[in-house]
C-alpha cells in the first residue's frame, strides 16, 4: 500500500517542497499547535454541525462539506499563512507563475457507514478550463 512522507512541524519549507516533487503530497504532523487547534475547532464546529449531508451517492448521504473556513476562523487564516507553507508554495509554484491563490478551505466530515466516493478529479470547480 502506498504511503505519504510524514514530516515534523518544524521541517521547513524545503522539506515540504522536496516531498511534493518526489511524491506529489505529504503530511506535516502537528502543524497547528494544540491551542490553535482547539481554537480552530471551537470556531468551525458550529458551522460543521449545521452543514447538511450530501444529497446523492456522489456527495455522500453521510458526508458533510463545510466551506469558507478562512472567512470563519482566525486559526485557519493563521495556518494558511504559516511560513513553512508559504515558503513551500513559493518554492513549488512561483517558478511557474507570477502569483498563486488559495482556491478552497473546506472541512469534509465522512461519518460512519459512508461508502467510498468514486475516484474523480474536481474539474467542475474550474468550469470547462481543465480537460
Amino acid at each position: 500500500m502506498p504511503s505519504l512522507k510524514i514530516l515534523p512541524p518544524d521541517c521547513g519549507a524545503s522539506a515540504i517542497t522536496s516531498a511534493l516533487r518526489e511524491e506529489g503530497a505529504c503530511i506535516v504532523e502537528a502543524l497547528m499547535p494544540a491551542e490553535r487547534l482547539a481554537r480552530f475547532k471551537s470556531e468551525v464546529l458550529p458551522y460543521v454541525e449545521a452543514t447538511q449531508v450530501g444529497r446523492d451517492a456522489f456527495t455522500g448521504f453521510k458526508t458533510t462539506r463545510t466551506g469558507a473556513l478562512a472567512a470563519r476562523s482566525g486559526a485557519c487564516r493563521e495556518l494558511i499563512m504559516d511560513p513553512n507553507l508559504i515558503g513551500a508554495c513559493d518554492e513549488f509554484l512561483k517558478p511557474f507563475c507570477d502569483r498563486y491563490q488559495l482556491h478552497l478551505t473546506q472541512l469534509i466530515r465522512i461519518m460512519d457507514g459512508q461508502s467510498a466516493q468514486v475516484l474523480h478529479r474536481d474539474r467542475l470547480a474550474w468550469g470547462g478550463f481543465l480537460r
